[in-house]
């Protein structure tokens, strides 16, 4: 709304009203933030946006949760929680 329509403001200093365009260039914000912001969800099992339609997620059988089992992968090579496969479904 702000960028295609503007909103009618007014500037105190020069005692007139006039049409605000503006966009959002750059956050750092968390997740919930983020959802508020861009309304892309970030929960369910399409959580993380950059990895998207790759995102690798395991429902739980007798509960209502997501997990992201399959991040260990993307630990550094002497990271301890690599030799936990156990705890990672052994992925």
């Amino acid at each position: 709304m702000l960028w295609n329509d503007g909103v009618e403001v007014f500037d105190a200093y020069e005692k007139v009203n006039f049409n605000l365009r503006a966009f959002l260039f750059c956050t750092i914000n968390d997740f919930l933030t983020y959802e508020n912001l861009s309304s892309y969800s970030v929960k369910g099992h399409r959580a993380r946006p950059i990895c998207e339609e790759n995102t690798s997620y395991h429902q739980l059988k007798y509960e209502r949760k997501t997990c992201y089992i399959s991040y260990r992968k993307f630990l550094k090579c002497n990271h301890p929680y690599r030799r936990l496969k156990k705890a990672f479904n052994g992925c």
